[in-house]
């Protein structure tokens, strides 16, 4: 159960980090089982407890066990069955984020803070055709993204992060402890890029490719050298 204790703590912190309100977002991770544990829909993040939280099959996308799943529920299958690194996923509708995603603009990678943590542009994916929406819309919306990371060569890991147009923010990780951490990251990433966009406008602002492998490479790559 501790995992499950631990995926009511990050759901909790989206509140915390004024990542979502109200409602707005939800995290999940995979089991060993292949199930996945996923925030209950419309349940107030204060009243999650461990008998609430939903358990859904990967395979079968069956309901197991706790509160009716999130509605997002078959986007994060969808990548989960995509991305098999990837083993937590959180969905938000954080400002900055949003901002870009309404937009229908990549977070571009305009420095080094960016670099660190994100090896080049947050990509926002293709829209969604119009029978799409109408037809198995959340899994759709997961499809999209994996459509989109597979058609660009783009690795899950490396850019653990998509823009989904005009909705919102899907950020994932190795574990829920990754996929917390780069949703606040990127929060604050994008707003720091919003802001220096708003600075530059008309500017045609370029990140020196060189500096961006250095930043990445040296806490991600194979002969990464930063922490102990």
């Amino acid at each position: 159960m501790d995992n499950i204790k631990k995926l009511i703590e990050v759901n909790q912190r989206l509140i915390k980090e004024k990542l979502v309100i109200f409602t707005w977002g939800n995290a999940s991770f995979r089991t060993s089982s292949n199930t996945i544990y996923i925030k209950p829909s419309g349940v107030p993040f204060k009243d999650l407890t461990e008998e609430k939280m939903s358990e859904v099959a990967l395979d079968s996308k069956m309901h197991l066990k706790g509160n009716k799943p999130s509605v997002d529920t078959p986007t994060h299958i969808e990548l989960y069955n995509n991305f098999s690194s990837v083993n937590a996923i959180i969905h938000t509708h954080s400002k900055y984020c949003t901002i870009f995603a309404q937009a229908k603009k990549n977070i571009p990678c305009l420095g080094t803070t960016h670099a660190d943590y994100f090896y080049g542009d947050i990509p926002v994916v293709n829209e969604l055709s119009a029978q799409k929406i109408k037809q198995n819309y959340e899994e759709n919306t997961g499809a999209q993204i994996a459509e989109y990371f597979l058609a660009n060569n783009i690795d899950p890991l490396q850019i653990p992060a998509a823009l989904s147009p005009s909705h919102g923010v899907f950020v994932w990780g190795h574990n829920l402890d990754h996929a917390i951490k780069n949703a606040i990251v990127l929060e604050n990433i994008a707003e720091i890029a919003y802001k220096t966009l708003t600075l530059c406008y008309n500017d045609d602002i370029k990140f020196d490719r060189i500096l961006l492998d250095k930043h990445f490479l040296r806490k991600h790559g194979s002969k990464k050298y930063y922490g102990q």
